[in-house]
Formats: C-alpha cells, structure tokens, sequence
C-alpha cells in the first residue's frame, strides 16, 4: 500500500475502524504524556502550569461550545445524508457551514481578546500578580487556535462521513507535536509566551494534515457565506440543544477551575494533569470505538433500520465495557506508581505526585461512566434526538457543581475529581435507561449481564494487582524510575492475567476476543512492517 492510498483509505467496519482510530490515538495521547512530562519537567506542578491551563478555558470553551456544538452532534448525519443523494450540495454545504464558523469563530475570539483580563477575573479568582498576568497573556494568544480548529473540524467532520478514518485520526497527533515543539523551541526563546505559540503551531498543523485528503475527494473550498440557507439553519436546529448541553459542561469546567484556582499554587495543574492522564484510555478506546461506530449508526438510522442500530450500540457498549474495566482498576490501585512513571522527573516532587495520584484515583472511579457517555450520547445523535442528551447532561452538570462544592472543603483537588466522577456515572446510567426506551430494544439484558460478570472479574483483578504490589516494593527500589516501573508492570501484568481468565472462566465473549486480538497482534504487526516509511518522514 502506498502512502497516498494509506492517507485514502476508506474503513468499512467497526473494528476496522476502531484500530485505525484507537493506534492513532494511542500514539497521540502518548504525545500528549510526553507534553506534560515536558511541562512538568520544566516547570513543576505550580503557577506556570496553573497560569497555562486556565489560559486554555477561554479558547476550549469557544471551541467545544460553537465547533463541538454545531459538528459533532448534526454535522455528520447531514453530511452523509446529503453525500449520498447529492455529492454537490454536500460540498456546498461544507462550504457554508466553515464560511458561517470562521465569522463567528473570528469576531467571538477578538472580543475575547481584548476583554482577556475580565474574563480571567472570572476563571481564576484566586490568581494575582505575575500568575494572574501570565493567564492573560497566554490567553490572548492561544485565542488564535479556535479558529483553525474550527475549519479542521469541519474537515474532520467530512472525512469521517466519507470513512477517512485514518487521516483524521493523525490530526490531534500533529497538534499535539506542535504543542511539544512550543515546549522544546519556543519557551527558551519567547519564554512561558512558547507554550501559546506551540498551540497554535498545533492547531495550524491538525487543519493542515486532513485538508488535502478532503480535497482530493472532491471538496474545493470558497467562502461561501450561509447563515440563512436552508441546510445550514437545519444544522442550527439540531446543534441548538447540543450547545445548551456542551455550555452546560463548559460551564462545568470553568466553575472547577475556579474552586481550584482557590486551593493554593499547583492545584489547577494538579487537576488538568489527572485529568490527562485518565484521559489517556478514554480516548484510545471510547472515544475510537463511539467515532468508528457513529457513521454506522447513522446509516442505520437513516435506513429506519432500530435492530441494526440497537445491535450495533449494543456490541460497541460490551466493547467498551470490557476494555475500559480493566484499565480503570489499575489506575485506582496503582496510582501513585503510573503517576509517578508518566510525570516524576525535574521540578514535579513527591507532594505533586501524591496530590495528583489522589485526584487520578477518583477520577478513575467514573472511567466506565465517562467512557459510556461517549458511545450512548452517539446513539441519540444517530437518531437526531440531541434534545434528550442535552437535558440529561445539563441535569448531570448541575449535579456534579453541587457535589464539587460540597467536596472541595474536606478533599481538595480530589473532591473535584470525585464529583466529575459521580456526575459522569449518573450520567451514563440516565443515558442508557432513556435510550433503550427510545429505541425499544438496546439488547440491555445481554449487555447488563456481561457488565455483571466484567465486573467480578475486575474484582479478581483488583485483589491480585494490590496483592502483587506491596511484595514486588519490597524487592525493588522503588525511589527509582526502573524500581517503580518494575512494581507497576509487574502488578499489573498478574492483574490482566487474573481478569483475563476470570473472564475465560465465565465465558464472556468480549474477554475471548480480546485474547484473539492478543493472540494475532504480532502477525498484525509484522502486515505493517512493509509499508515505506521513507514516504512518511518525507511528508513531515
């Protein structure tokens, strides 16, 4: 296969699509790991790092508000809809939809801009002096990226409609690298002000790497303005109570940050950094299967097929179940080592580590809620019901502020972790229960009991991963980076084995697939050894 075919390629089923998505992803989140090792080397977990995560809420909010809001509920169902009966009013309604971003994107960020120290007022109360003057700046600067990550979205949005997985798949890996860039080149030369330009250094890159694709797809790209046209005022309609529901979680976002910027130098960093880190398997395995199994859902949707879309969440809900379980027992119980392996080195001590373990612990008690969310709120999408999910997340938002403020007095930075946990696990729950009413069979009965029986098997897990991991401590030295590692690998090496064959045990079918897919990794791996990597490094 040659690299222009590769950059082509078109997935034509779940699991297909789901590797392609979840490599990539795993090597984007490793990216991003190395990111906060970087940042945390370089400057600890205190008022750099606070100053530079509260510059992202502005821009994040701009951008999962009016990009998120409009794209990743409606966009795709409409595209695919309008791709398969007419390919040219597809094109055109690309074009209006980036023209009518772009205007909105642009004038919101220069007011935010020139309004940036009212704004941080409000994020982070509890910043002053230089930490307080460096979120400013920051934020004027990172405001650049929603603008170029609104046009990518858009581009993303398409390729994924047309089933380009991996193109767009490589997008959130080149931002990254420019981010990583901004960290090693630019803060030695511009200062902390390098962490912003590497931002949108990221940004620039994530539109630059899928816009060819699409283009060579068909899509020529014109301003085309379209606020009033009938295909973009239906995207509107259905965006409308998506972007209540994502206001509502940014919301969300920004009340923690302010009751984090509260509780003392380091503890928005200590937030964002556990965050990042649960974040790694989310967006490997939830995030990768809800993407691949979307345009699919669709399709059935649209065939007003609710067996096929029923069976279809159904398996990607056991997928996700099974995979993610496993995972979220070992954060909880070897958080301290995971979090000292991924960040531990330069100016991040051991106060930061155990403040950030503490917090990674809590936050990983609503991973399988988390995860769910992303896969069930899909299936409502599918069916253009963004109306339900809207309200339940908004009722879970609610419910997750309440329980940060009454959290943060007695467990700090890690009572915000705990109340995103509750909320996302009520959230899931609701979901589910409201989408198997809407689509009159959701295959519940099944998936619940193969949730019951992932769950005795993570309970097996979590007793051989914590009874292997005080022994292993005390035959290596775990005040160093191999010793830790060791304690941690070794745990969780007789911690997968244990949930593995408890599953094997009680014969759940997601368990005997995933020891296939172990079983064959190797062949798989060796079936992309071929490939010239020459063309990829000439790429770049």
């Amino acid at each position: 296969m040659t690299i222009q075919q590769l950059l082509n390629h078109t997935s034509h089923s779940i699991t297909t699509a789901a590797v392609v998505l979840g490599g990539a992803s795993l090597l984007s989140k490793v990216l991003g790991l190395v990111r906060d090792r970087l940042l945390t080397h370089t400057f600890g977990a205190g008022a750099t790092l606070d100053a530079y995560y509260a510059a992202f809420r502005v821009p994040d909010f701009l951008y999962n508000l009016l990009v998120l809001g409009v794209l990743s509920a409606a966009f795709i169902p409409l595209f695919s809809d309008f791709f398969s009966r007419d390919r040219e009013r597809a094109w055109e309604f690309m074009n209006r939809t980036i023209t009518t971003l772009c205007v909105a994107l642009a004038g919101i960020a220069a007011l935010c801009i020139l309004f940036a120290p009212a704004l941080m007022t409000i994020i982070a109360p509890g910043f002053d002096g230089e930490k307080f003057d460096n979120a400013v700046v920051l934020t004027r600067i990172m405001m650049l990226s929603p603008v170029l990550l609104g046009i990518s979205a858009a581009v993303g949005g398409a390729l994924q409609s047309l089933k380009k997985f991996f193109i767009y798949a490589l997008a959130p890996i080149m931002y990254n690298a420019g981010i990583i860039v901004g960290v090693l080149a630019f803060v030695p030369i511009f200062g902390i002000r390098g962490l912003a330009i590497g931002v949108v250094l990221g940004a620039l890159l994530h539109l630059l790497i899928q816009l060819p694709t699409l283009v060579s797809s068909g899509f020529r790209p014109h301003v085309v303005w379209g606020w009033h046209h009938a295909d973009v005022r239906s995207l509107m309609r259905l965006t409308g109570p998506r972007m209540i529901a994502l206001a509502a979680a940014q919301i969300n976002i920004v009340i923690l940050t302010v009751f984090a910027s509260t509780l003392g130098d380091g503890a928005v960093a200590v937030f964002d950094l556990a965050n990042n880190i649960q974040s790694f398997p989310i967006g490997i395995i939830a995030i990768s299967f809800a993407v691949a199994a979307f345009p699919i859902m669709s399709e059935f949707a649209a065939a007003d097929n609710p067996d096929g879309l029923a069976k279809t969440l159904g398996s990607t809900l056991r997928l996700v179940c099974a995979w993610i379980l496993p995972v979220a027992v070992l954060f909880v119980v070897l958080r301290a080592q995971w979090v000292r392996i991924i960040l531990g080195s330069g100016a991040f001590d051991w106060n930061a580590t155990i403040a950030t373990a503490d917090a990674l612990g809590f936050f990983s008690l609503g991973m399988l809620g988390q995860s769910l969310v992303h896969v069930l709120a899909r299936g409502f999408y599918a069916i253009k019901d963004t109306r339900t999910p809207a309200i339940i997340g908004l009722s879970s938002v609610v419910l997750g502020i309440i329980l940060a403020f009454a959290f943060k007095g007695s467990l700090g930075v890690s009572g915000l972790a705990l109340a995103v946990a509750v909320q996302s696990s009520v959230n899931a729950a609701a979901l589910w229960f409201m989408l198997h009413r809407r689509i009159g069979s959701l295959a519940s009965d099944h998936t619940l009991h193969t949730l019951y029986k992932l769950s005795i098997a993570a309970l097996a897990m979590v007793g051989v991963t914590q009874g292997l991991k005080i022994p292993i401590a005390s035959i290596v030295d775990t005040h160093t980076f191999v010793g830790i590692f060791l304690q941690a690998a070794g745990a969780s090496l007789g911690g997968i084995i244990a949930f593995l064959g408890i599953g094997l045990l009680l014969k759940i079918e997601e368990i005997f697939g995933m020891v296939d897919a172990l079983k064959i990794r190797v062949k798989k791996v060796a079936s992309v050894l071929p490939i010239d990597v020459s063309d990829v490094n000439a790429q770049h």
